[in-house]
């Protein structure tokens, strides 16, 4: 197998349009997901032999003990249900110079464009409510517990036509009572009427798109909102009752200072939200920002200073009482984003729109990202009477996804349940080529009740393993990479 590999360095936001991993990030990830400090798309070599150091025979034992002695080689035969969807709204009023999402640039709303961009509006929407009545026809599911619409924006859909959504999906899956339903939204493109209209309908949670409380810093990024917009956004939210929001912040922009950033997250902390993610600048290929800038080149901060933001989000945040439960992402007590732990768990989704990603009966597939080429995939689906080929995930690679995505959280990788899936051996691997990040300080290992342990301590169980907070999560690529090249390849894995 040899994948291309883009691999995870805080805080990438989580691509929702892209395969996963890599992702996401963020938030889509937005939050999803993070290049190294070099930040470069890399290949990793596999390897076709392994030879394990001595201590693999310790570390398999242990990885038995805690589950009764088991010592599986095979994976469980166990299908989860997707309970969780994804929808793509690709309407922007511009694109951001850093974006390269699948988006539909459709400018501000006037009186003359406003029934030409309803129009396309309520096209794509029926597109979508299309795809998802034949999917859930199509495929077996659990009543859905989580619901996140991201873009584009979809706040400037209509409400009527987001709600038309919600609609579809409760008539065709079903939606748990108490279900987190989230949207992206950015400011100056709601009011507290309409975040109400959509609160009536079933929304509980909101993202919104921040990114900056520096108006230069706004407008040298190309977003299409303003500093006293944000400041009415935050208001509105505050003035409909919910109490589930995220506000998301970029670092690493043009000309940002550490004193931008400091600032810039102190208003974070203000404005108190129940979450907070924060999203490392990325230059992507096809974007302004690749045109104009080079990574670590001015007027980009440094990677010295890229790792200096990280840690000041992590320590003024964790202050602030946020708890730092995933790469890119603080949340309040009780306040985690359901949806996106989806992906962390590598649980199976559903996924419709423009570019989206589904991961379904092991199987990942992405949608066209033009929307012509989507309108041919949607009646092609009907066609075919619901009917996808794509090749299932290897056993390999949802080893190596389980790696990339648990590393990304707090929690950590189970190496039981590791142990459990793919087989001792592979786990004993992965710990393996982690010790050597023990020894720097950027991994540890904890017991069962997430206790850190003494390497040299083998009278507990090795039950999870994590990166440290904040410089284990800034090595993550180079740790990640580490495990990938020891990794043997599937035609001759022995595991």
């Amino acid at each position: 197998m040899n994948r291309l590999l883009c691999l995870l360095r805080p805080p990438l936001r989580i691509s929702h349009s892209q395969w996963l991993p890599p992702l996401m990030s963020l938030h889509s990830v937005r939050h999803l997901f993070a290049l190294s400090t070099s930040r470069l798309a890399i290949s990793v070599p596999r390897v076709r032999s392994l030879h394990v150091e001595s201590g693999a025979g310790q570390l398999a034992a242990e990885l038995m003990s805690s589950r009764g002695g088991r010592l599986a080689s095979d994976e469980d035969d166990g299908v989860a249900l997707p309970s969780s969807v994804y929808v793509h709204i690709p309407f922007c009023r511009r694109r951001c110079f850093y974006c390269d999402f699948p988006i539909v640039a459709v400018g501000e709303r006037t009186e003359e464009n406003k029934g030409h961009m309803d129009a396309g509006m309520v096209d794509y929407v029926e597109l979508v409510c299309r795809e998802i009545r034949l999917a859930a026809k199509v495929n077996r599911s659990e009543p859905l517990k989580t619901v996140f619409f991201g873009g584009g924006t979809p706040s400037l859909l209509p409400p009527p036509l987001l709600l038309r959504i919600i609609e579809t999906l409760r008539e065709h899956f079903g939606i748990e009572a108490g279900a987190e339903i989230s949207m992206e939204m950015d400011p100056g493109t709601f009011d507290v009427h309409s975040l109400r209209q959509l609160m009536d309908g079933g929304l509980s949670r909101v993202s919104m798109g921040v990114q900056s409380f520096q108006a230069a810093l706004l407008k040298s990024c190309g977003r299409a909102h303003g500093l006293s917009e944000v400041y009415e956004a935050v208001e509105a939210i505050h003035a409909s009752g919910l109490s589930n929001w995220s506000l998301d912040l970029i670092s690493s922009l043009p000309h940002q200072t550490l004193e931008d950033w400091e600032y810039s997250i102190n208003e974070a902390v203000k404005a108190s939200p129940a979450h907070v993610s924060v999203y490392d600048l990325q230059i992507e290929e096809g974007t302004l920002f690749n045109k104009w800038y080079k990574p670590g080149q001015s007027p980009l901060p440094s990677d010295d200073n890229a790792a200096e933001f990280y840690r000041m989000a992590s320590a003024k945040l964790r202050e602030a009482g946020f708890a730092h439960y995933e790469i890119s992402n603080y949340a309040k007590e009780g306040f985690q984003c359901k949806h996106n732990l989806v992906y962390w768990k590598s649980l199976p989704y559903f996924a419709f729109g423009l570019g989206s990603t589904s991961y379904v009966s092991g199987q990942r597939f992405s949608r066209p990202r033009k929307f012509k080429q989507y309108r041919e995939f949607v009646e092609n689906f009907e066609r075919s009477g619901g009917r996808i080929e794509c090749p299932e995930d290897s056993k390999e690679e949802r080893a190596l996804d389980t790696v990339m995505l648990s590393l990304r959280l707090a929690r950590g990788l189970d190496l039981q349940a590791f142990a459990e899936t793919f087989g001792a051996g592979l786990a004993t691997v992965v710990c393996e080529a982690l010790l050597p990040f023990v020894s720097s300080g950027h991994v540890v290992f904890m017991d069962a009740d997430r206790q850190t342990l003494d390497i040299k301590d083998h009278s507990r169980s090795k039950a999870y393993v994590r990166l440290t907070d904040p410089n284990g999560f800034l090595l993550s690529n180079e740790v990640i990479a580490s495990i990938f090249s020891a990794l043997p390849s599937g035609d001759h894995s022995q595991y």
